[in-house]
């Protein structure tokens, strides 16, 4: 049975009219421009302890989010790390001593965002826990990672909010013998910041660019993502077929669209630029290309 939903706001419709002035904007030869993106400085709650507030400050966790925006091939990625800007700053003075040939560096050319990233950490713990084994002089220890993000997408042109989502990443080892306590390891949060990065990149990803068809194949599905997109055999998506834009006679703002759920496809084969799903719940033959795919609403 086909159901009528209504996808509203902020969770999964990027402003409608941004979308379009992003996709009517002039070819290149390479193809149509990106919409550029750019990750701010990390915002970190005051509920955080002092000591994992630092942790987390410098770790690589903004690095990683701009690696996985980048490896998703869907935006063009500037940074607004502040490293990378001071070094850009000092090329700038460079081309100013007359030392350099060529306007490489000159002032007040780098690009502006047409979105920016707003990263809150709002609960994170790094560390080991550990207990004596009776009548020895060892250790059971065990690592741990959580981090939990809220995530804001505001349009620079009109300096709004046009989504906004949260992102939840653990890791842990299992239980080992030492013979002393000891530092937890860093890999154990590594892993979790990367999966963070991962999982944030690919919201990104659906909430402004959604899933969708590019071929109908019999009872497969041929979908825009590829192996960066973080999609594995055996995932599940329901199938929607784009209906009517709902804009506000009152502010002519754009309050997301009706869409028809048609069914349920399984991802069968992640390929390096596109995805292979087969339907498992609906008439394919009634599917066609530009319709959408959404994980389930848990």
């Amino acid at each position: 049975m086909r159901k009528l939903a209504v996808v509203v706001g902020a969770i999964f419709a990027l402003s409608f009219s941004s979308i379009q002035a992003w996709a009517n904007e002039p070819a290149t030869s390479s193809g149509p421009d990106k919409a550029t993106v750019a990750v701010s400085e990390l915002v970190i709650s005051p509920s955080i302890s002092e000591k994992q507030a630092t942790i987390v400050r410098n770790s690589s966790l903004i690095a990683d989010v701009e690696n996985a925006i980048r490896n998703g091939r869907k935006f063009d990625l500037l940074t607004r790390r502040g490293a990378a800007l001071e070094a850009i700053r000092k090329e700038q003075k460079f081309a100013q001593s007359g030392l350099a040939a060529g306007d490489a560096a000159v002032e007040g050319q780098l690009s502006n965002a047409d979105l920016i990233l707003l990263i809150e950490v709002t609960q994170f713990s790094f560390g080991r826990s550990s207990s004596r084994v009776p009548n020895t002089e060892k250790y059971r220890v065990s690592d741990s990672c959580s981090i939990e993000l809220s995530v804001q997408i505001l349009d620079s042109s009109r300096g709004s909010v046009t989504a906004s989502f949260p992102i939840k990443a653990s890791a842990k080892s299992g239980t080992a013998m030492a013979n002393k306590i000891g530092a937890a390891n860093t890999a154990i949060l590594s892993q979790t910041l990367e999966k963070a990065a991962a999982s944030l990149a690919n919201q990104l990803s659906d909430t402004v660019f959604p899933i969708t068809v590019l071929s109908v194949k019999g009872k497969r599905l041929f979908v825009n993502r590829g192996n960066d997109s973080g999609l594995k055999p055996g995932d599940i998506f329901d199938v929607f077929e784009p209906g009517e834009e709902l804009i506000d006679p009152e502010t002519g703002e754009n309050l997301g669209s009706t869409e028809m759920e048609v069914g349920k496809a399984r991802v069968i084969r992640v390929n390096p630029k596109m995805t292979i799903m087969e339907v498992i719940n609906g008439d394919p033959s009634y599917m066609q290309q530009g319709f959408i795919l959404r994980a389930p609403v848990k």
